[in-house]
């Protein structure tokens, strides 16, 4: 029985069409066409997603000497490595969520403290005819000298959520991902400095406008070309999904943006805006630290 006989048959005990089974291996319905009629085989980095959807082996798929009587001996081992997986993926989850929530904590905590010890602080910088105010959440970590303490709440929130996405990142299906980290850098940039230069104008220093309209306009176009980039194309779940989270991403740079608008958070908010990038590019591409991709 050969492997064509094997994906076609499977195929249909599943109920997936030739598009359907495509986008889950993340190629063309006719590389799976020519795989079913036997012209072509899938290349390494496919043959282990495609048993694992039918939980099938590897060896098996390959053998034709096998018939698909055999398949049932097969997949038992098919079930155990995915079985491991699962128990993998469990332990990143358990940590990130441990991790994330004692991150998310300490900003709550420090949140409130800003609510029950309020507190203002004004700043003049030598040279200027302008006076920078600080209150609420900003006031109050200026005035105790904890901002610091907050940017580490803020790195370790972070660091939960890149534990949370290491199982997407792991199943290495991000490969023909069109997300570009180029753009998703250009608008982290950009929105940094909208909202510095926001803060600035909104203290009397109005000679900064025409900058913060440049800073707007490059966040915009970056934004635009980004999503240009995954439109386009009918597929699917995947660009979908893809267009989903890149939303997700600049809402989440966007909301950095107006707390460094509100509150001048300068350098806490660049580690913001970084860690957030690292976060975005990792699920969209598979990236881990080391220059690897899974």
């Amino acid at each position: 029985m050969t492997f064509g006989e094997k994906l076609t048959r499977l195929r249909k005990r599943e109920g997936l069409s030739q598009e359907a089974l495509a986008e889950k291996l993340g190629v063309s319905r006719q590389a799976v066409s020519r795989w079913e009629q036997s012209t072509a085989l899938p290349d390494a980095a496919k043959l282990l997603p495609c048993a694992k959807l039918f939980s099938v082996n590897v060896e098996w798929l390959l053998d034709d000497a096998r018939n698909w009587e055999d398949q049932a001996q097969s997949a038992e081992p098919a079930q155990e490595t995915e079985t491991r997986a699962a128990h993998g993926d469990r332990r990143w989850y358990i940590a990130g969520g441990i991790v994330t929530g004692a991150g998310a904590l300490g900003l709550v905590v420090m949140g409130i403290f800003s609510a029950v010890f309020p507190a203002v602080v004004s700043e003049t910088p030598l040279g200027v005819d302008w006076v920078r105010v600080y209150d609420g959440l900003a006031g109050f970590l200026k005035a105790h000298n904890v901002e610091w303490l907050f940017a580490l709440w803020a790195a370790v929130a972070l660091a939960g959520l890149w534990l949370l996405a290491q199982p997407s990142i792991r199943k290495g299906n991000q490969k023909n991902s069109r997300f570009s980290p180029w753009y998703a850098a250009g608008v982290a940039a950009a929105l940094y400095g909208v909202g510095q230069t926001a803060w600035y104008v909104q203290q009397g220093r109005m000679r900064d406008l025409p900058l913060l309209a440049l800073f707007l306009a490059a966040a915009v176009w970056c934004t635009a070309r980004q999503f240009w980039r995954l439109g386009g194309e009918p597929d699917e779940s995947r660009r979908r999904r893809e267009r989903i989270l890149t939303l997700l991403y600049t809402a989440a740079q966007g909301v950095i943006l107006l707390l460094t608008a509100e509150a001048g958070f300068g350098l806490m908010a660049l580690v913001l805006h970084v860690g957030v990038y690292f976060l975005c590019v990792g699920v969209m591409t598979g990236w881990r630290p080391g220059g690897r991709k899974s």
